[in-house]
């Protein structure tokens, strides 16, 4: 860790968050064959028999039980080659999946040590520690944004006056000039006038290479923030702030991991030059990609389920027998149509079927009830099995977000007019599940 001028909190160097972005990588690089399955094809594509070598029933005993450090080893001991052993070299096959849990805590954010605290990044960009606003947000709010926007603010309220960016407080305004602006935007919306000097929402598909002044006509020194950037718009919102000089900082905390563009997914579509993933120039060199199925993991919300909100185990465990349902009968691997969220809307298993069929528009009058109720009962006798295979994904989905986090601070890290960079988890992941923040501010 290294100090910068002007009193910022310790950062993570260069050389260290590109270290653990390697070691993390490579335990990955092991795990992506996990990583990439879908539940969908846990039975029709025999998931279980290919990547896990213990029965479910084992693997759901060893996840549920408190961690353990390996045997003779205490916590500063562990090294990467302590985890080289939860994969088969040959088969490839999960074997331990004790290791395979404490691999997880390993490749942590907070085992990492790329962090930085909250409160310590706080204080040192000065300032009282009152929330800035004063605004009652849970009036408005469900208490997952409520809690959000207020720590959020209270955090980019203080980067704002430490890079002397100029703000107006509305708690503030006298009451003459509050119904001016209440006029003024009343008109606005009316008209639906671009040239008032209020700020109100923008449409609009923006990259690094958007002219941010001919969409806001009075751009002057500003913070780009973002509070859960939906899949390439958190990429793009580091890229904007990177090129454009105006933007003295950045607070982006991303979402929707599924949605972001991956270079290196389907080489034959390779139609876009700007990517949501790699970003960081090593795992562009390493031609890295995670797949959809695995960004879909890196959604999960492991605090969540810790806690008790569980999956939807009945729902999925349907899926997967209507997945060997239409490949046996119809003989359909992929379709262009979904199922969607029938099962919410369905009486049984059977309705949820015809349903389903339905949907997908395939002939249900070819399979009597008894023929659908014959793959129920063959199949759910082994709902464990799914159980065990979605809890190793939910397991193993916040290292997924952890590269994609570690891949976006690395791009920053590569920038030569950043003065600071750093993850801060902001938020109860219980409450908000995407919690970490990627800041950075201009030299």
């Amino acid at each position: 860790m290294w100090r910068p001028p002007a009193s910022l909190p310790p950062q993570p160097a260069a050389g260290e968050v590109a270290a653990a972005l390697r070691r993390l990588a490579a335990f990955l690089g092991r795990a992506l064959p996990l990583c990439r399955a879908h539940a969908t094809q846990l039975y029709a594509g025999g998931l279980w028999q290919r990547l896990v070598a213990a029965p479910p029933d084992a693997v759901l005993r060893a996840l549920r039980r408190p961690l353990r450090e390996p045997s003779g080893a205490d916590g500063g001991a562990w090294d990467d080659d302590t985890f080289s052993n939860v994969f088969c070299e040959n088969s490839k096959k999960l074997i331990n999946v004790h290791l395979f849990a404490l691999a997880v805590k390993y490749y942590s954010l907070s085992h990492l040590g790329v962090c930085t605290p909250l409160e310590e990044l706080l204080k040192a960009l000065g300032g009282d520690n009152q929330g800035s606003t004063g605004i009652k947000t849970d009036e408005f709010m469900n208490n997952k944004k409520s809690h959000e926007v207020q720590v959020m603010s209270q955090l980019v309220d203080k980067i704002a006056n430490y890079c002397g960016i100029k703000q107006c407080n509305s708690e503030e305004l006298c009451e003459e000039e509050k119904a001016q602006r209440k006029m003024a935007s009343i008109k606005a919306k009316a008209s639906k006038s671009s040239e008032s000097n209020l700020y109100f929402p923008l449409t609009s598909y923006i990259t690094a290479e958007t002219e941010l002044g001919d969409i806001i006509t009075d751009l002057e020194d500003c913070i780009m923030v973002g509070l859960h950037t939906c899949g390439d718009l958190a990429a793009n919102t580091l890229r904007i702030f990177t090129a454009k000089p105006e933007i003295k900082a950045v607070c982006s905390v991303g979402c929707c991991y599924h949605l972001l563009s991956e270079q290196y997914e389907n080489q034959e579509d390779c139609t876009e030059e700007v990517w949501g993933f790699p970003m960081c120039q090593y795992l562009k060199d390493k031609g890295w990609c995670c797949g959809r199925n695995a960004r879909m993991s890196a959604c999960l919300a492991l605090e969540r389920i810790a806690v008790g909100q569980m999956l939807p185990t009945d729902s999925l465990f349907y899926r997967a027998v209507l997945q060997v349902i239409i490949e046996e009968n119809y003989g359909v691997t992929k379709s262009e149509r979904h199922v969607g969220k029938i099962f919410s809307k369905s009486s049984s298993f059977l309705d949820y079927v015809r349903k389903s069929l339905k949907k997908l528009e395939l002939d249900d009058s070819k399979l009597p009830d008894s023929c659908i109720m014959d793959y129920y009962e063959k199949y759910k006798h082994r709902m464990n099995e799914l159980e065990a295979f979605n809890m190793l994904k939910v397991v193993l989905a916040p290292c997924i977000e952890v590269l994609i986090l570690l891949d976006r601070l690395c791009y920053l890290k590569e920038q030569d007019n950043i003065a600071w960079s750093g993850l801060v988890k902001l938020f109860d992941p219980v409450k908000s599940p995407r919690c970490y923040a990627v800041i950075a501010l201009k030299k």
